[in-house]
């Protein structure tokens, strides 16, 4: 009868609501086995965490940067070991882990943003949140960057209860910090957001010494917490020359990643970055959404920025709810660090580097939408054609169907290798793909958890059989290629050549 009485009690948004959640669910969960990304970093992982689980070898490291040889925490691999102990040995469970959490964010997009925002802007930023398909094919893979969306709303949201209910909350804040920048070093920009408000707060309790003694002990207590958490990296680099800390210091300081061309006078350095700053700005708001159209989104950035301005400059009008203000001010700092912040970044930014700004780019959507439809009708009319323009654009790139070279493949290939295998034989093989890596670590993983493994990297000196794994099929003769494993085999004569069904040629080499 309760259920019945709440339900009639449901509003047209509502079921809106309900209807969206469900969507989002299925795109998050359905046919992941098929479609799920797995190549040589998520084969790296699962073998990581298949020795945490299996072999008892804990790791307090966790796994290195694309760029800058930094080495991340290692909290994503003791995510990941549960979700793989529930599947093993198939490594379909953490991506069922990735999707529950990207689920948990869909949901929280709503009930955090509605306190943040009001409801209108939260439903209008759920609804591009849970229909993106960048963010969906995010959450249906394991990656150590995936999970940073959760983790940042949830940052956002205590932020937000720092600046209005206690400072207390920056305790939760600096939790939340410590786990985000064991995902993606860029979430490290994620802290000058943090720090304005903080910095706000300071001034504003500036006359108020109670609240400044509070503030201060908080703001302690939140750095032990902050550093206690790169213990693991602390503990490594005191047995490793110290190579966490110099690869930070080259990161922050280095030419080649945060810091612009150190030979250009001052002036075009700014230059430089301003005019970054509106390309970063249109990828992390328009092209997660609508693609890389530059005019179309160089017109809606300059339709934000003026709408937000006027927001701060005339909240009073344009705000929905009398307690908005603050959570859009909390907002809009992290997405302007996040965009100021990357423009000083000298690499290409793909999409998981800003994964932590999802959230916070759609509520920015709702903030903005609601604020234009709340007072111009017309507004309404342009609100529905860009949302038509958002489906046009993202319903077709769900990543759905189960993929040419699935798990599946990748298990089926392994599987014939070993059956080349004598048991206590010395192998070890070779992938010659676009991936490059040389390793074929997503293969080595199914031959790892056999009754037949290939040699660890320690022993590799000692192989006996070399499997060369030949996705590419580019080279006319795959022994003449200048890879170490193969260049030191003594003899390069092949033993045998075999295809695997719909999959790569396999040349094996023996002593």
């Amino acid at each position: 009868m309760k259920l019945a009485k709440a339900l009639t009690q449901f509003k047209p948004k509502h079921w809106l609501l309900v209807a969206i959640f469900a969507v989002g669910i299925f795109l998050r969960l359905y046919n992941i086995p098929g479609s799920m990304m797995f190549l040589g970093d998520q084969g790296r992982d699962v073998m990581i965490v298949k020795r945490i689980i299996k072999d008892f070898d804990p790791v307090f490291i966790g796994p290195v940067t694309s760029v800058g040889n930094l080495y991340l925490g290692p909290l994503y691999y003791y995510f990941m070991a549960p979700w793989l102990l529930l599947s093993y040995p198939s490594p379909v469970g953490p991506a069922y882990g990735v999707a529950f959490l990207g689920i948990i964010a869909m949901f929280l997009m709503y009930f955090l943003g509605k306190k943040m925002v009001g409801e209108k802007a939260a439903i209008i930023g759920t609804v591009f949140f849970a229909l993106s398909s960048t963010v969906v094919n995010n959450t249906r893979f394991s990656w150590n960057p995936n999970p940073a969306p959760l983790v940042s709303l949830l940052m956002v949201f205590f932020t937000y209860q720092a600046l209005k209910k206690s400072p207390r909350y920056w305790i939760l804040v600096s939790l939340c910090f410590s786990i985000i920048i064991q995902l993606h070093y860029l979430t490290l920009l994620s802290a000058g957001g943090a720090g304005l408000i903080w910095l706000w707060q300071l001034f504003t309790f500036r006359k108020k010494t109670k609240k400044l003694f509070e503030l201060g002990a908080v703001t302690l207590v939140s750095a032990l917490i902050f550093f206690a958490s790169l213990t693991p990296q602390i503990l490594f680099d005191s047995r490793h020359d110290n190579l966490n800390a110099k690869a930070f210091a080259n990161m922050i300081t280095g030419e080649e990643n945060f810091a612009q061309n150190s030979e250009l006078p001052l002036i075009q350095k700014a230059q430089k970055v301003i005019k970054e700053t509106h390309g970063r700005g249109m990828h992390i708001l328009f092209e997660i959404s609508l693609g890389k159209n530059r005019n179309l989104n160089t017109w809606l950035l300059a339709i934000f920025a003026i709408t937000i301005i006027a927001l701060i400059i005339n909240h009073e009008k344009f705000k929905l709810r009398g307690d908005n203000f603050d959570g859009e001010m909390v907002i809009l700092s992290y997405l302007l660090v996040g965009i100021i912040g990357t423009a000083f970044y000298g690499h290409t930014i793909f999409d998981h580097y800003i994964a932590y700004l999802f959230p916070i780019s759609f509520l920015t959507f709702g903030i903005v939408i609601a604020a234009l439809t709340n007072r111009y009708f017309m507004s309404k009319v342009v609100a529905m054609v860009f949302l038509f323009g958002f489906l046009a654009w993202n319903i077709p790139r769900y990543h759905l169907k189960t993929q040419g070279w699935s798990i599946s493949d990748v298990k089926r290939t392994s599987q014939a290798i070993l059956d080349k295998v004598a048991p206590g034989e010395k192998y070890n093989i070779v992938l010659l793909s676009e991936s490059r890596d040389i390793d074929g670590q997503s293969y080595r993983y199914y031959l790892e958890v056999s009754d037949k493994p290939p040699l660890p990297i320690e022993k590799r000196g000692e192989t006996e059989t070399l499997f060369i794994i030949n996705e590419e099929k580019k080279s006319p003769k795959v022994t003449d290629e200048p890879i170490y494993e193969i260049v030191v085999f003594p003899n390069k004569t092949p033993k045998e050549v075999y295809n695997v069904e719909n999959g790569p040629e396999i040349t094996v080499l023996k002593k």
